[in-house]
């Protein structure tokens, strides 16, 4: 079975012929990285490794746990100081900042998203919005580069089309992606596997917190919007880490009528990560950019400074005011 081409019309040379005259290539994704991130590390490792590039893997932060099991996240190393390379490819990171890392002039620092926020912050920008998902740019991408393909590939690429797509039910789903999918397990990927990872391997630890963050679920704006936080002391007692917390926010999102779902995740003494979820005419993409962070039409988030009271009551006038412009 041919390989069809998801976004046909993106022209891919400039990063093409950028690859084929590198030496030294450094893969990074952003902080707290999510499948769709470690997923297009991977499958990009494997295919210009075979290129034969020298290929490294560098993050801030560690490989979550749901995408260990993939073939080369052994491999990704994490830290403060990344290693050198006449080119840096930056996978799924909405802004420079999120990278947490500051690279050499002299580096070509290529910038691989399907965020709508992204400002283009790279010497080449591969930026589409149209996409599921960064692993999907990946996808077309390697037709691109005509490197061989391996179920290893395959099953990062599916990893992270999996996950950023709400395992297939959000609106970024076509008939085409349903055909990317189908090449990519022709080409060895096992749905089952990616599946048990990502959505039926939690630690016992996990419906702990989530029973603390159901209790803090409250419904404003006459049942539109949807309020989840998690305080660290909630994660010190329940023994989990935030990578735990994934997917809470769905349960807010799944109650009937609401617009705008928010949880506020406790990452320092006065700093919380704000995650989105929005339905309809709702666009959180743009109310989380204005936050200073960034995202999808239906799923964004930002940080914001302050404590929990101050941060509610910022978010509340937003979020009242996005509502009162996208109707019932």
């Amino acid at each position: 079975m041919n390989k069809p081409c998801l976004l046909p019309d993106v022209d891919w040379t400039p990063l093409v012929q950028r690859l084929r005259a590198a030496g030294c290539v450094h893969l990074v994704t952003h902080r707290m990285p999510d499948s769709d991130g470690i997923g297009s590390q991977i499958a990009l490792f494997h295919a210009l490794g075979s290129m034969g590039l020298n290929v490294q893997m560098y993050n801030a932060d560690p490989v979550p746990r749901i995408c260990r099991y993939l073939d080369g996240a052994e491999l990704i190393a994490h830290g403060d100081t990344p290693p050198v390379a006449d080119v840096v490819i930056a996978l799924d990171a909405g802004s420079a900042a999120r990278l947490s890392f500051s690279f050499p002039d002299d580096c070509c620092l290529v910038n691989i998203d399907h965020h709508a926020s992204n400002n283009g912050y790279g010497h080449i920008n591969m930026v589409d919005a149209r996409y599921p998902a960064t692993g999907a740019m990946v996808y077309d991408l390697l037709l691109a580069l005509k490197t061989p393909w391996s179920p290893a590939i395959a099953q990062a690429i599916y990893a992270a089309i999996l996950t950023d797509t709400n395992a297939f039910r959000s609106e970024t789903v076509t008939a085409d992606l349903h055909r990317l999918v189908a090449a990519l397990i022709d080409a060895g990927a096992q749905p089952a596997l990616a599946a048990q990872h990502a959505y039926a391997s939690h630690r016992p630890t996990r419906f702990v917190l989530l029973r603390e963050a159901l209790d803090t679920l409250k419904l404003y704006d006459g049942g539109r919007s949807a309020w989840m936080y998690l305080t660290q002391s909630m994660l010190l007692q329940s023994h989990c880490r935030l990578e735990d917390s994934e997917g809470f926010i769905e349960y807010a999102r799944s109650i009937d009528g609401v617009n705008v779902s928010v949880l506020l995740c406790q990452t320092g003494a006065d700093e919380w990560k704000v995650t989105f979820r929005g339905r309809g005419a709702c666009n959180v993409g743009d109310l989380a950019s204005r936050l200073g962070g960034g995202g999808h039409r239906h799923a964004a988030g930002c940080t914001l400074y302050g404590s929990r009271g101050e941060v509610t009551q910022h978010l509340r006038q937003n979020v009242e005011a996005l509502l009162g412009t996208c109707g019932e």
